[in-house]
Formats: structure tokens, C-alpha cells, sequence
């Protein structure tokens, strides 16, 4: 409970840097999906969009190697596509969006997580751009973000730690101008049909 209370209050202290005003928490609504997910709902009418955050359970992946999770989430951006409201950095997908489109885009993330392309050339595009990023200085990454750490890494340590993924290893934040039945419905939807088994291991093997 102490995790799920801590990623909560990172993911509404987020929320607060969007709004000036000042803001009403609802007590937040934790539970698990079928498959093991876990699920955290907090509403507030006066935000002005709906928020939601993926997030590694980091104690499950205590073996990674250093940096590869950036750079799951560089090749993942570059699945994005055209769609603003959903991007991925540090250790999570982060998605700020319209309460009316929160169904929508939650269930794209989703599937942006899920069935993710990660071949060489969608890899190589998405390295160079974060090492680019790492010479410029234009985030504050964790120190075991390097040059050094992302160059070691190669496609199929990235497609090894992707294949890792499973339900019961994350967490989902819904937060923000969003009513709990609806949130719960777009949790659902999004990731409900997901199991350790679902499209990641075809899509890594190819």
C-alpha cells in the first residue's frame, strides 16, 4: 500500500503544476485488474484535464541494465506517432489529455505499450535521438542515463527487458477531471485484455 500511496501523490503533485487554483483531492481508489495490474483513481473536478501515468514497479526489474529503460521509452515515443498527449520518460507513459478523449488515447497508450514495433531501425533512430539528447543537456536524467550506459546497449538487450513486462509489474494512475466508474471502464478497455502472454512476445520475436 505504501507504493501505491507514493506513486498517487507523485502522480497528483504532477497534476498541481497544471493549475493555479486551488485543488480538492478525493481520497484515491486503488485496485487490481484481473490480470494484475494495478489500478489508482483520484478525482478532481476542478483539473482541468484527465491524467494518467503507466508505471514500472521498480523492485520487479531490480536486474535491468543501466539506461535501458530510457531507451524502451525513446523507441517507444518513436511508435507514438502524431499523437501529443501521450509520451514516455523516466520510468513510466505519461498521458495529459481531455476528460472526453481520456477513453481514446488510454486505450492507444495501451496499445503502444503492448504491441510496441522494436526493430533495428525504429532502435537505431531512437538511440541516436537520446544520446543527442544526453549531449544536450535538455533533461535531467538519472545518472545511470549515460553515453557510456546507452551505447552498451544493444536491440536485444532492449527487446529482453520489454519481453519482461507483464500486468502484475505495473501500475496505472488516473487522475485529474475524471469520474471513477468512467475511469474505471477506460482502465478496463485499455489494458484488461493484457496478459504476460499477450502480443509483446510475438512482436519481440520478429
Amino acid at each position: 500500500m505504501n507504493t501505491i500511496k507514493t506513486i498517487a501523490l507523485s502522480t497528483l503533485s504532477i497534476i498541481s503544476v497544471y493549475t493555479a487554483k486551488a485543488q480538492t483531492f478525493k481520497e484515491p481508489v486503488s485496485y487490481k485488474l484481473k490480470n494484475g495490474m494495478n489500478i489508482i483513481i483520484s478525482e478532481n473536478d476542478r483539473s482541468p484535464k484527465a491524467y494518467s501515468s503507466f508505471t514500472l514497479d521498480a523492485k520487479a526489474f531490480d536486474n535491468k541494465k543501466d539506461g535501458v529503460v530510457e531507451l524502451l521509452n525513446a523507441v517507444l515515443n518513436e511508435n507514438v506517432n502524431k499523437n501529443a498527449n501521450i509520451s514516455f520518460k523516466d520510468n513510466s507513459g505519461k498521458l495529459a489529455t481531455a476528460s472526453a478523449d481520456l477513453d481514446k488515447d488510454l486505450t492507444e497508450m495501451a496499445a503502444l505499450i503492448q504491441n510496441a514495433t522494436i526493430d533495428q531501425k525504429t532502435f537505431n533512430t531512437a538511440k541516436a535521438k537520446l544520446i543527442t539528447s544526453l549531449k544536450a543537456h535538455d533533461y535531467d536524467y538519472d545518472q545511470s542515463v549515460n553515453e557510456a550506459s546507452i551505447n552498451a546497449l544493444t536491440l536485444a538487450d532492449v527487446k529482453s527487458f520489454y519481453s519482461q513486462i507483464s500486468p502484475e509489474k505495473t501500475f496505472l494512475t488516473i487522475a485529474g477531471d475524471v469520474e471513477l466508474s468512467a475511469a474505471k471502464s477506460s482502465a478496463k478497455k485499455a489494458f484488461g485484455n493484457w496478459n504476460k502472454t499477450h502480443e509483446i512476445a510475438s512482436t519481440v520475436a520478429k
